[in-house]
């Protein structure tokens, strides 16, 4: 997992959304501050043309590993296949969250007891592969579009009429579940 950060757009420019602690009640919060972070999103000219109130999610060290992941691909040769879930545009969506027991969570209660997460932005990540000569970023494609070309629908039928008859429920599920648009298989992207 790599940290994302969050920022609020204000008249005076971009500010950071970090988490504060009010002592007296021992109670964790969401608030903003003017940081280095922001700073460099002040200077994004893609983010200068948003309107003042617009919440944005990027992650300065995605970039920084998919650069050295980049660079390396250019000297030693090689691809790389990044899959996660996230979009291939900038987004006003803030999609940092907890989940426990399979529910989403206030990711400021429960520490420690809880996945955290957030969407990948692979617009961003785009851009910081085009950063490296010789290297190309291919995508992304959904995860449907991805395993279909894979061949997944040959392997599911090669499983389906292998098993038993009580088990080829749990094979469709598992297919569907991958591959619907529903489940996993637009959220998940391929690049």
């Amino acid at each position: 997992a790599v940290v994302s950060t969050q920022s609020t757009g204000e008249e005076k420019g971009w500010v950071e959304i970090m988490v504060d602690v009010e002592k007296d009640e021992n109670k964790l919060f969401y608030t903003t501050y003017k940081t280095g972070r922001s700073i460099k999103v002040d200077q994004d000219k893609d983010y200068a043309k948003l309107p003042v109130g617009t919440q944005i999610e990027h992650s300065p060290m995605s970039g920084k590993v998919v650069t050295a992941l980049s660079e390396r691909i250019a000297k030693s040769g090689g691809a790389a296949l990044i899959i996660d879930y996230g979009e291939d545009q900038m987004s006003t969506e803030l999609t940092f969250r907890a989940f426990k027991n399979h529910q989403q969570v206030n990711p400021l209660e429960d520490l420690g007891l809880c996945d955290l997460t957030a969407d990948v932005n692979f617009r961003d990540l785009k851009k910081s592969i085009a950063e490296v000569d010789g290297v190309k970023a291919h995508g992304p494609i959904t995860q449907s579009s991805f395993l279909t070309l894979m061949g997944i629908g040959e392997r599911f039928r090669q499983l389906y009429s292998r098993v038993p008859e009580e088990k080829q429920d749990s094979i469709i599920h598992a297919h569907n579940f991958l591959c619907s648009p529903e489940e996993m298989g637009d959220r998940f992207k391929v690049l």
